[in-house]
């Protein structure tokens, strides 16, 4: 303590003087001052004992030279000064093993040469072979502690034999009390440098392990929370997995879980009743095993899709049972998570049997389209029976009249009001034919059509109407326009219905456009009209079977009421979009837009 006392005053010493020179000599005296650290802990507490023990003895040893009283002491104080700065020199140089080594062997040998050669066992200084063997314990392994030791006890015995037989060469000396006094000092001041640091390695030992015992103690702590906790999640978990194994297995959902290539992971009771067995005897065993060859290709096929996408997918279809049964189903194929880390891929199938609501489905349509065509025969001949019941009766009275006519011009009149009623009557029939053969016509002649072509076609067949109605008729065709993929007679009828419709209902000199042109990639076809127009009202109905409008009714045209039914189904059968727009008393436009012919 007063050297680690003296050694700081030191240094506030040379930190005070604020002259160049101890600036200087700071850096110097803090190196060979300053206690070395190593990179071991024990090795800096060995040299904290061995610095702070060379330094003690240092400076005992040259405050001892001044009190030298032999020519003995002359020579042996210098010495054993050179070994003690030679051995702090190692030190503080890095060479903790070598300093210590000769520290100890030195001392060792000071005092078996001061002990064989005066005063023997009666040497004062002999006791300081305790202070070698416990530095030997500080600076070295055991195995240093037991030669040292052993040496020592050797050196004593030797002591003892060679006074009590007279062998060895002793002399007496007189009793000085600066070698004692000096002696004790070491002796005292070593043992209180080795305490000192011992202890203090040992609080601070003591600190950490109470340190880590705190650590320790809070650890099991949150160790033994966390075992807690994960039991009562696995208890949660065990408590989850029944219900949900539970619903799992009692569902009336098919549940089944797939492995690679179609092997039966998992399998719920209706899934198991549905294949014909049960979740024992199907689990383990492979699809093709149960289902026809194509059935069970498609769907091990969609399972590896899903488990390579990592998506689910939603699909329909028909699939035949090991029962024989057809069974119209949906299915949920969906991927599982790995939860064990196994790598091994699985997909949860959910399976919903629709055979009996697509066949309640099936029967409802056939009873709605039934209900539809009682309807349709209800209207069609309430209808027919009122619009040829009109075309009869005309021609019934003009018949009359005719077998009355008193004069030629008579006849001739009669005779055209007949022909009028008969034209108008084989209309009513060939619409009536055209609309079922388009119910029922199951296929159709396809191919690339000119339909510039088409309309000029139909114009010329109307162009006598026009010129009895004084019409002006303006054709805009776009050249070189795409081709239509169509059929050309169901395409004929279509422009037939729609640009005749336009005609019927223009007025006398009124005007009609047909224009052709593409846009947004699709061939479109207006049909524009000066006519009467149709009312708000009446839009929504335009298409309906035998609609007419009251505008149509009160004009002097007859029309059966299918024309634009006709046209709607037509451009239904080409995937074709329909357009109107109209003002009552203005006119009317008509707009089919095609799908452009791809090559």
């Amino acid at each position: 303590m007063c050297l680690s006392g003296l050694y700081s005053s030191l240094l506030n010493f040379v930190i005070m003087d604020k002259n160049q020179a101890a600036y200087r000599i700071q850096p110097i005296m803090h190196k060979w001052l300053a206690v070395p650290h190593l990179n071991n802990p024990y090795e800096t507490f060995a040299a904290r004992v061995l610095h702070y023990t060379l330094l003690l003895l240092l400076i005992t040893t040259m405050t001892f030279v001044f009190f030298a009283s032999s020519p003995a002491q002359l020579v042996f104080i210098p010495g054993v000064l050179a070994v003690f700065v030679f051995c702090y020199g190692l030190l503080h140089t890095g060479h903790l093993r070598l300093a210590s080594l000769i520290f100890l062997s030195g001392l060792w040998l000071v005092i078996t040469m001061a002990s064989f050669s005066i005063n023997g066992v009666r040497n004062a200084g002999i006791s300081s072979y305790a202070i070698v063997i416990i530095f030997s314990a500080v600076l070295f392994a055991n195995r240093a502690v037991m030669v040292f030791t052993g040496l020592s006890v050797l050196a004593v015995v030797i002591l003892a034999a060679g006074e009590t037989w007279g062998m060895l060469p002793l002399r007496t000396t007189p009793l000085y009390l600066a070698d004692r006094l000096f002696q004790q000092i070491a002796l005292f001041g070593a043992a209180g440098i080795l305490l000192f640091a011992a202890s203090r390695v040992i609080r601070t030992s003591f600190g950490r392990v109470r340190e880590h015992e705190i650590i320790l103690m809070e650890r099991n702590r949150a160790l033994e929370t966390e075992i807690a906790e994960r039991q009562r999640t696995e208890a949660s978990l065990r408590v989850s997995e029944a219900r949900y194994r539970l619903l799992f297995e009692n569902i009336p959902i098919m549940a089944s879980v797939y492995g690679q290539d179609g092997e039966i992971i998992l399998m719920n009771k209706a899934a198991a009743k549905t294949l014909g067995g049960t979740p024992e005897t199907l689990q383990g065993r492979n699809m093709r095993d149960l289902l026809a060859p194509e059935d069970a290709e498609y769907a091990i096929r969609i399972h590896e899709q899903v488990m390579a996408k990592g998506n689910g997918t939603i699909s329909e279809g028909e699939v035949k049972l090991p029962t024989e049964r057809e069974m119209y189903y949906l299915r949920h194929v969906m991927p599982l998570p790995d939860l064990g880390g196994n790598n091994t891929s699985q997909v949860l199938v959910l399976t919903t049997d629709l055979t009996e609501k697509r066949e309640a489905e099936q029967r409802k349509r056939e009873l709605a389209t039934a209900h539809e065509r009682n309807s349709f025969l209800t209207e069609f001949f309430g209808t027919v029976s009122h619009d040829l019941k009109t075309p009869l009766t005309i021609m019934t009275t003009s018949l009359y009249l005719l077998e009355r006519a008193q004069t030629a011009e008579q006849s001739r009149e009669k005779a055209m009001h007949i022909r009028e009623q008969i034209i108008l009557m084989d209309k009513y029939i060939q619409d009536m034919l055209t609309i079922s053969r388009l119910e029922h016509l199951p296929l159709y002649d396809f191919q690339a059509l000119d339909l510039n072509r088409l309309v000029e076609g139909v114009v010329d067949l109307l162009h006598p109407q026009m010129e009895s109605k004084q019409l002006a008729c303006q054709l805009d065709e776009q050249p070189n326009l795409p081709p239509v993929r169509g059929d050309q007679e169901q395409l004929h009828r279509l422009l037939l219905n729609l640009i005749e419709n336009a005609v019927n209902y223009t007025p006398d000199g009124g005007q009609i456009c047909i224009r052709t042109y593409v846009a947004d990639r699709r061939i479109s076809l207006e049909v524009i009209d000066s006519g009467i127009g149709i009312e708000p009202d009446a839009m929504p109905h335009i298409f309906e079977r035998f609609f007419r409008t009251s505008n149509a009714r009160m004009s002097q045209s007859k029309g059966t009421g299918l024309g634009l039914a006709i046209v709607k189904k037509i451009a239904e059968m080409h995937t074709a979009s329909i357009e109107v727009s109209s003002q009552p008393d203005t006119g009317t436009t008509f707009c089919i837009r095609f799908p452009a012919e791809t090559s």
